[in-house]
């Protein structure tokens, strides 16, 4: 059973990118944390109008892999 790759890409319980690479795309990883911690810290639910959709999206992508 293969659990992960060491030194690769691929971790064990991690979704996998399919947009990003941790190693080119860093800077722009950090601007979508910041502003996801911003949409979290003004609407945690994801309950407001113009997140619904953000919402809904999620939901719909990790409904089988964690508890929302």
């Amino acid at each position: 059973m293969v659990l992960g790759e060491f030194f690769g890409t691929k971790q064990h319980g991690i979704p996998e990118f399919k947009i990003a690479n941790l190693f080119t795309d860093i800077e722009m990883l950090k601007r979508v944390q910041s502003i996801v911690m911003e949409v979290l810290s003004k609407d945690p639910e994801l309950e407001m109008p113009e997140n619904i959709i953000l919402n809904k999206m999620i939901e719909n992508k990790f409904k089988d892999r964690i508890e929302i």
